[in-house]
């Protein structure tokens, strides 16, 4: 009776081990962007590492997608369009895993620096 019961046991034991899949490991949020403007520029900062894909957005109807690719964390670039808003986040690849960073909103300043 033992033998039948331990049998069983293992039995069951696989059968669960066979169903349970390993979850896909997920893209890890890293931290949006630090984003400064003036003189119709802009100078965004992030936590990437390597080749950074930057993601801005021109919030105006209709919204306007622009991309960026740098060779590290920092974009500085021209405004899009000067005076209208920007929401801005960015991608890069660290170990095989696409890192997307959480998402920075402001106003491409075409005055003084703020």
């Amino acid at each position: 009776m033992n033998t039948s019961i331990r049998s069983l046991a293992v039995a069951v034991t696989l059968l669960l081990g066979a169903l349970v899949v390993p979850a896909a490991p997920a893209a890890a949020a890293v931290p949006a962007p630090h984003c400064e403007s003036g003189g119709s520029r802009f100078f965004c900062l992030g936590s990437s590492t390597g080749t950074t894909t930057w993601h801005v957005t021109i919030v105006f109807p209709p919204a306007t997608d622009v991309i960026y690719t740098t060779a590290g964390p920092n974009l500085s670039t021209r405004c899009p369009n000067p005076g209208r808003g920007l929401q801005v986040f960015y991608t890069f690849v660290s170990n095989g895993v696409t890192e997307i960073s959480g998402n920075t909103s402001f106003w491409c300043n075409p005055g003084q620096w703020t």
